[in-house]
């Protein structure tokens, strides 16, 4: 047989990883990549380390040079070239050469679509002008950091609240850059459920980020040469000499619809398990391609490094003539933002119900290793199962401490499509420079087994406030210390220490609904317990209490 011609289009992360398995899945085939970027195999989830300076130079993020595919690999690499349409029936794509504008075919028994995704750019007045920007790969990267570095920024916008956003927002304050954030919503983080996103939207401010919510840009005003000057608002103006755009990505997928490849649900391209297209031959990879959700059962379109990665090592198995298969996916990941990882797998419980399921959940703070081992940090945990089932569904997870094997526990488990009752009596390791002997992850799971069994009842911070804002005639019950009550309390509780609760409680009304808190929820769960034993018929305790609490406090003078 005469070896097998692979052509690839898309050269960054499942594109490269595709054309490696493959050569070494067949080492007689003829492999040709193709990309109209100058740069291959880059990592643009580093870049905005570049930009705050942990990574010093924006060579680091390249994991491989062309010359490594061309001499170690004998895979043809054409940088700078651009894939202009795919005749299936000839199996042949016609491409450009973007430096000479020369045109060319290559012949293919079998073609990987690995071309990724690009940034939306939202339609405001003015966003044509100058220093208004994307980040996306390398070159992007480099040419923010060189604004940055010649000192001519001092106030910057960034529009969008999600990851990238966030990223950025931490780059900039470490340049000692004054910071906006402006979102449409009241939270950032939109996949995340309000509870969750809101603690970390408070925690964000604390660092020097202004975020404005409800807002949206209007305009761009430019100075006298063309760049970017004030930001007008829905709400406000204020100056700018920098902006980012980070509203949302789109998946590539010109060059498929021109080819008749089949377009998803969700926008992406569809593809089977094995990553094949409508088309024989014709295979898809990466972020311009819909994946299967593990718990939903339907398409969605998570563009992830991970997803891309293990994409492409199963596009380069099969397009050589393997078997190999993509499972489902959770759209588990993980972001540094500042001194917090945050942290989501599954789903949130907003998803969850819009998916149709019943849903009990449950946020509760801990540390993250034993609490007189030195460097120990908060974290915060909300699970989310089917109530009637007890089935886990997903999981977010935040804080200053160690969040990232806790979220990887809980993917794993979700995988597994274990209950709440199997994730809390999972064998899961301790020593007090790594854990508590309760792992956070399984104290959250046991809370959570508690509400579904009926033994307790809770609330969340967010209802909690929502009732003092209707003015809802409940006792809200403060169990801490005096000296905790003094430095600060919601307005409006009554102050019951949990260790005079036993002796006090006959200046409750049982008739009246009451919500106990206390710092991270566990004196606050006591409490409420104490008070069900006592025949309190309507009682809650409020979920990670203060610790949740993003709204105003009294503090006694």
């Amino acid at each position: 047989m005469e070896p097998k011609r692979l052509v690839i289009i898309g050269a960054v992360a499942s594109g490269t990883k595709s054309a490696a398995k493959a050569r070494r899945e067949d080492p007689d085939a003829e492999i040709t990549l193709v990309t109209d970027e100058a740069e291959i195999s880059y990592a643009s989830c580093g870049t905005p380390y570049f930009i705050s300076d942990i990574i010093k130079d924006s060579n680091s993020l390249v994991i491989r040079e062309p010359d490594y595919f061309r001499k170690m690999l004998n895979i043809d690499v054409l940088t700078e070239h651009r894939a202009e349409s795919i005749d299936p029936e000839a199996k042949r794509v016609e491409i450009t050469n973007l430096k000479t504008s020369q045109s060319l075919t290559l012949d293919y028994d079998r073609l990987v679509l690995a071309v990724g995704s690009s940034p939306n750019i939202p339609q405001f007045e003015g966003v044509e002008h100058s220093n208004i920007l994307t980040l996306h790969n390398i070159p992007s990267a480099n040419q923010i950091k060189s604004l940055i570095l010649q000192q001519k920024v001092r106030n910057a916008l960034i529009v969008g609240g999600g990851f990238i956003a966030l990223e950025m927002a931490e780059s900039l304050i470490a340049h000692g850059i004054n910071t906006r954030l402006i979102i449409r919503r009241d939270q950032i983080l939109s996949n995340f459920d309000k509870d969750i996103a809101l603690l970390v939207q408070n925690y964000i401010k604390t660092k020097g980020v202004q975020v404005l919510e409800e807002d949206e840009v209007k305009e761009f005003e430019a100075d006298a040469d063309g760049n970017i000057a004030n930001v007008i608002t829905k709400r406000q103006t204020f100056p700018a000499e920098f902006v980012l755009l980070a509203t949302s990505i789109r998946p590539n997928v010109q060059l498929a619809k021109k080819a008749g490849i089949e377009i998803g649900q969700t926008g992406a391209i569809h593809v089977n398990e094995k990553l094949e297209t409508n088309i024989p031959d014709i295979y898809a990879v990466g972020d311009c391609v819909e994946s299967t959700h593990l718990l939903t059962g339907k398409p969605v379109w998570v563009p992830l490094a991970t997803t891309s990665n293990k994409h492409g090592r199963v596009a380069g198995i099969n397009i050589t003539g393997g078997n190999d298969t993509f499972p489902k996916v959770l759209g588990t990941f993980v972001v540094k933002v500042f001194d917090w990882t945050i942290a989501k797998t599954g789903l949130s419980e907003n998803e969850a119900n819009k998916n149709g399921f019943e849903t009990e959940t449950i946020i509760v703070p801990s540390n993250d290793k034993t609490h007189y081992y030195p460097d120990s940090k908060r974290i915060i945990v909300k699970l989310i199962a089917e109530k009637s089932s007890g089935l886990l569904l997903g999981a977010e997870i935040i804080g200053d401490g160690v969040v990232d094997k806790r979220i990887d526990v809980v993917a794993s488990a979700l995988t597994g499509k274990a209950t709440i009752e199997q994730l809390s009596k999972y064998d899961l390791s301790y020593a007090p420079p790594y854990s508590t002997p309760m792992d956070p992850v399984i104290t959250a799971a046991n809370v959570l087994r508690n509400k579904l069994d009926g033994e307790t009842n809770s609330i969340s911070s967010i209802e909690t406030k929502e009732k003092i804002d209707r003015n809802d005639d409940f006792i809200l019950l403060d169990v801490r210390t005096k000296p905790e009550y003094d430095c600060g309390h919601i307005e409006g509780c009554l102050h019951i220490p949990l260790n005079e609760l036993r002796s006090k409680m006959d200046q409750l009304d049982k008739s009246k609904e009451v919500v106990t808190y206390c710092g991270v929820g566990l004196r606050a769960s006591h409490a409420h317990r104490i008070l069900k034993n006592a025949g309190f018929d309507d009682t809650k305790f409020m979920e990670g209490s203060m610790a949740a609490w993003v709204y105003k406090i009294i503090k006694q003078s």
